[in-house]
């Protein structure tokens, strides 16, 4: 793989409506390098084909310079030749011949591109080259482009496709919408839509000019969409994303992906098929959780995810669930998977659990929970059906919960449905569904057994039939997470980011400690009194002035780890301070002050307490990224720290505090101090805020440790630490 042209590539200047129009709409479309080969992996004939079972009405032209006919129709020898300038044109030519039909498609007129051809950035330096002049030669006449190296765009809404996918047999035009950077993948989410339609599916390939994003933003804007689902390689324009986000939840259109190349092996492979340098997997995921976009691991869980999510005019009013089943078996297995899945089955109250009791015909000893086993005691006097009728209305009652799921099998245990109980207890969730405000959800432990038949009165109430216990629960997990997104609309509490000047750095871009502290304090961090000296007598005199002991260290860019080599004094005294720096200046060699800019930072001691690490650097795809955790010792030992992607707001690093595992040390823990986490948030904020301003001089910046103690509670950073990326250090 060769990328080291990629920067080059101009910004993207978005989608048009009228680049939209043409790539979902058109009203004529040309081909070029149209071929009468017969073969079922013929670019021309499934073109035709698809059009012709779309219903599309508008024109087609065929462009070979070489035939007269194909396939029964008139062949053109180029786009100049047609009586009128086509909406858009697709070109399936050899690579080295596509530019120049490119340049021919824009003289023309036309308003949009789409580029089934490969050998472009996904294939080396010449590739990549190809690829520039494509963007360029778009930008500069504002034309769209999809590909290229991408299988196209079918539009069901609009019955027209520029693409080479087949019309699924089972897939009718719908609600969801379909964005894959893989075209094969395209073809497993046409799957993943299933009953629920497909407003538009879009193979995206190299992306060179109109983007995956430029699709989110199209599919939020599109009437017919409803639900937006993606497969992911790699994010060209990763700074629309919150944006992106925000609109969607405030559409009422989640957006669900799955994301390739979260590992490092997953990242080699996807960088090899489409020339996308992926970026890391951990940031990728914050990303996305920040954002409120639902990350699935698999298409599997994707598919449970859509038929949930499809169910649902409106959002459910929370998600506590309340469950019912006929195993007890099955109900306890599925109880740990909620736990470990963050699915909460909260206590039924007293009254709902008296009505269970009476209604089940329970022994006094035979106390229901959540989960309800209604298949516990046989005293019912009426069918099983009624029997869970009434358990569902019981469970739907309580004000504890807000869905009501029905754990049962959705296979067909035998060829007579009257002796089906599967049967029954759908029926029963079917008519519950329908007769209560609280929605109900059926979910069968096995994934690959539904029988239509069986779930026939399920699909007419529309109630969500999830497969498999663990990819079902994930679903309502992920409904969980949307909640709180869609009604925060991300809160607001985003500060735009003020450009910050980068401070002088020395050759290998370290920062003095003393011009960090002043950055730092300038953007309103909490720091103590700190300085910096260069000969003893000034040493003790500062020392002096200070209210509490002080820390002493040598300031150079020669060392890093600084107390390896006892460049570090503690407890240092206005009586000691003289002695202290004669010694540190000594511990390298040559002495301190062999390099400009060197001397002895000085700073106030500050109190023991919990030590916590906020840092940041910058991320190749996101930009400025900070993670919090515990620090000093901890952070190596411990390894445990939670990202965030800049911006982000006060919400965010409260939640990155708590992930991070540090903030059951802040709540007094053995005596220690109760920490105000507000402050703190405020404090990684700040990090943040500074990251993002640096912009591209950002390489790392560490505070570590931050120490929150009784006397500091919001934390007071005792060291810091700032690198400046090559090429930006003054």
């Amino acid at each position: 793989m060769n990328a080291p042209l990629d920067h080059l590539l101009p910004a993207a200047a978005g989608l048009s409506d009228d680049g939209w129009a043409a790539l979902s709409r058109p009203r004529s479309i040309a081909l070029v390098g149209a071929s009468g080969r017969a073969s079922s992996v013929s670019f021309t004939s499934r073109f035709l084909q698809t059009n012709q079972e779309l219903g599309y009405e508008g024109e087609i032209f065929l462009i070979n310079p070489n035939r007269d006919e194909i396939l029964g129709r008139k062949c053109w020898p180029n786009v100049a030749a047609l009586p009128s300038a086509p909406d858009v044109v697709i070109i399936n030519l050899p690579d080295e011949k596509v530019l120049g039909a490119v340049h021919e498609a824009i003289a023309a007129g036309a308003k949009a591109l789409m580029i089934h051809s490969g050998g472009f950035g996904e294939r080396g330096q010449a590739g990549l080259e190809r690829e520039i002049e494509l963007k360029q030669a778009c930008a500069a006449a504002g034309v769209a482009a999809l590909g290229p190296n991408c299988l196209g765009i079918m539009n069901l809404a609009g019955k027209c496709s520029l693409s080479s996918f087949r019309t699924p047999a089972n897939v009718v035009p719908g609600a969801v919408a379909m964005i894959s950077g893989s075209g094969s993948v395209a073809g497993i989410l046409m799957h993943v839509a299933g009953r629920h339609g497909i407003s538009f599916v879009a193979s995206t390939g190299n992306e060179a000019v109109t983007t995956a994003e430029d699709l989110i933003e199209r599919a939020i804007l599109d009437d017919a969409t409803r639900l937006i689902v993606c497969f992911i390689e790699a994010l060209r324009q990763p700074a629309r994303l919150f944006d992106l986000a925000r609109r969607a939840h405030a559409a009422g259109k989640p957006i669900v992906v799955v994301k390739a190349g979260l590992t490092e092996k997953g990242g080699e492979v996807s960088r090899g098929h489409t020339g996308a340098l992926a970026g890391s997997g951990a940031v990728y995921r914050q990303a996305f959780r920040q954002s409120g976009i639902v990350l699935v691991d698999d298409f599997d869980e994707m598919l449970q995810t859509v038929e949930l999510l499809m169910a649902f005019q409106e959002m459910p009013k929370g998600t506590r669930v309340g469950m019912l089943g006929t195993s007890g078996g099955e109900l306890g297995n599925v109880t740990d998977l909620c736990e470990a899945l963050g699915v909460e089955l909260p206590p039924l109250s007293a009254a709902t659990l008296r009505t269970l009791q009476d209604w089940l015909v329970l022994p006094a000893d035979v106390v229901p929970r959540n989960p309800v086993d209604v298949g516990t005691g046989f005293n019912f006097d009426g069918t099983y059906e009624n029997r869970m009728r009434g358990a569902i209305r019981a469970v739907a009652a309580d004000s504890a919960i807000d869905v009501v799921v029905v754990l049962q099998g959705t296979h067909r245990e035998s060829e007579d449905l009257r002796f089906s109980l599967n049967r029954e207890m759908m029926n029963a969730a079917a008519r519950e569904n329908l007769a209560r405000t609280k929605p109900v959800v059926v979910l069968a432990c096995q994934s690959g057994r539904l029988d239509e038949e069986v779930v026939a009165e399920v699909r007419a109430a529309n109630v969500p039939a999830l497969q498999g216990a663990r990819e079902g629960l994930r679903a309502l997990a992920h409904l969980a997470d949307l909640r709180v997104h869609r009604a925060a609309a991300r809160s607001g509490d985003v500060d735009p980011t003020a450009r910050v000047a980068a401070p002088k750095a020395w050759e290998n871009g370290s920062v003095a400690q003393a011009t960090v502290f002043e950055m730092l304090a300038g953007q309103g961090l909490p720091v103590p009194v700190t300085g910096s000296v260069t000969d003893a007598a000034s040493a003790a005199a500062m020392v002096a002035g200070l209210c509490t002991a002080a820390v002493m260290k040598i300031d150079t860019p020669r060392v890093v780890h600084k107390s390896d080599i006892g460049g570090v004094a503690l407890g240092v005294t206005g009586e000691t301070a003289a002695a202290t720096f004669d010694r540190l200046v000594g511990c390298v060699s040559p002495a301190i002050g062999a390099v400009a800019g060197e001397a002895i930072f000085v700073s106030e001691q500050i109190e023991p307490g919990v030590e916590l690490y906020v840092g940041a650097k910058r991320d190749a795809t996101f930009g400025a990224v900070v993670v919090v955790g515990l620090g000093g010792r901890m952070l190596e030992r411990l390894d445990q720290t939670a990202l965030l992607v800049t911006p982000f707001g006060r919400a965010d690093a409260l939640s990155a505090i708590e992930r991070s595992g540090a903030a059951k040390y802040l709540d007094g823990f053995r005596g220690g101090p109760v920490a105000d986490l507000d402050a703190i948030a405020d404090l990684v904020c700040r990090v943040g805020a500074i990251a993002s301003g640096l912009g591209e001089a950002l390489e790392v910046l560490d505070l570590n440790p931050v120490i929150v103690s009784h006397k500091h509670r919001g934390g007071r950073v005792a060291d810091a630490r700032l690198i400046l990326s090559e090429g930006t250090r003054s």
